[in-house]
């Protein structure tokens, strides 16, 4: 039987390897966590846009823009999302069936400091028909 030595070169080699990688696994796992984060924000903003749109279809046409606006920031707080300046925009469409509101935010990124990144500027709409049973007008 025979054993194999190891040649004096190839000491500690493994030590260099786990130094040498250790640095870029944390990157990758940073990025990780930071795509996924950014997903999650996006969802959650898209999420707001529907809540703000459904709420706006069923009242009148006066009140859309308030009650819209009030949907949108409720969901986002409700979310634990925190946006600087919010910005929630509710149109009607020619025909006037449909009521769209859009939703833009830049969520806070002060704990994303360790990869020196910042969220982008989200934006999301969503269109929903005016229920003219409830919405009076």
């Amino acid at each position: 039987m025979t054993t194999r030595r190891s040649s004096v070169r190839d000491r500690g080699s493994v030590a260099v390897e786990v130094v040498l990688l250790t640095p870029v696994l944390i990157v990758f796992t940073l990025f990780a966590v930071f795509g996924g984060r950014a997903t999650e924000a996006m969802s959650d903003v898209r999420h707001a846009a529907d809540q703000g749109a459904r709420a706006a279809s069923m009242v009148s046409r006066a009140r859309m823009e308030m009650v819209a606006r009030d949907a949108v920031l409720t969901d986002l707080r409700n979310r634990n999302i925190t946006c600087s300046d919010p910005g929630v925009v509710t149109s009607l469409d020619p025909s006037r069936r449909f009521v769209t509101v859009a939703v833009t935010c830049r969520p806070d990124d002060r704990d994303l400091g360790l990869l020196n990144a910042s969220m982008p500027e989200l934006h999301a709409s969503s269109t929903e028909v005016i229920d003219t049973y409830r919405g009076g007008d």
